[in-house]
């Protein structure tokens, strides 16, 4: 799974596909990588993802987040190559994929296993549509800068009614991400947990809530403001006052092929310190 968009993401897997196939490694593209590398001849149906050993992934953590949203209902490992900005997601740098990929056939690597989220927005009592993510499910203001006012409960109990620009229900993974910069904790990913965090909001009292793996959140939206539901930063749906927004764990986790060498306290000091990438 290439980032279609990347020259150097295509670049490279012109060349892993050209030297996989010459070693008898079946190879599969998503249709708008097979598209821009002009391989229409290996595009196969998603539900034959049930049967790779590896979904490849050349991107940053972008790709990363679509293509955990593709794999993770079939259970394959994903191994990403960063060729993006923080590629807090990827295991490995361009460089090192030959070795990455020789060590994954020859079996030597490990899983870890992350939450993913489910997210659907309920109106006038019908599901009108549902989402699975990595990173996060975030409700934000939509086309004006105006607040928004929405309560939030967990599990049915009320935790508020709050003005604010939003609010954000993000996995560990996704605890770096959108939530850390609305002022939301660190989470190591091997934490199971739901974690939501107010955006901006206008109550000195609204702070983030650390909810079980297995509670759900439901976010109902109050104000006429236009709203919106964005999951990974990447897929979304417009809000209505009065729609809900509810999230809660995905049947399945994302499982990430690792080799044990990078850990995840010196990952954040080196991509998140001072702002550097």
């Amino acid at each position: 799974m290439p980032h279609p968009q990347k020259k150097a993401a295509l670049r490279l897997a012109r060349d892993l596909i050209a030297r996989l196939t010459e070693t008898g490694v079946d190879v599969w593209l998503e249709a708008d990588a097979a598209a821009a590398l002009g391989r229409p001849d290996l595009v196969r149906p998603v539900d034959l993802l049930a049967e790779a050993q590896v979904v490849l992934v050349l991107g940053g953590d972008g790709a990363f987040l679509k293509a955990a949203r593709t794999a993770a209902p079939y259970g394959v490992p994903l191994l990403g190559v960063n060729l993006g900005r923080l590629g807090f997601l990827t295991a490995v740098e361009p460089a090192g994929v030959d070795e990455a990929l020789a060590r994954v056939f020859r079996g030597e690597y490990i899983i870890e296993e992350r939450l993913m989220l489910k997210a659907w927005v309920e109106r006038d009592g019908q599901v009108i549509q549902t989402f699975c993510g990595l990173n996060d499910a975030a409700v934000t203001r939509g086309t004006f800068a105006r607040v928004i006012q929405f309560e939030s409960r967990i599990d049915g109990s009320l935790i508020g009614t709050f003005l604010a620009d939003g609010v954000i229900v993000a996995t560990p993974t996704g605890s770096t991400a959108y939530s850390l910069s609305a002022g939301g904790p660190i989470v190591h990913p091997g934490v199971e947990a739901l974690i939501v965090t107010p955006i901006c909001p206008h109550t000195i009292g609204a702070r983030t809530v650390v909810a079980m793996p297995d509670q759900r959140v439901t976010i109902r939206i109050l104000s006429r403001e236009d709203a919106m539901l964005t999951v990974d930063g990447q897929v979304g749906e417009p809000l209505r006052a009065l729609d809900q927004v509810v999230v809660e764990r995905a049947s399945k986790p994302a499982r990430l092929v690792s080799f044990g060498e990078r850990g995840f306290y010196s990952l954040i000091r080196d991509r998140l310190r001072s702002g550097q990438e």
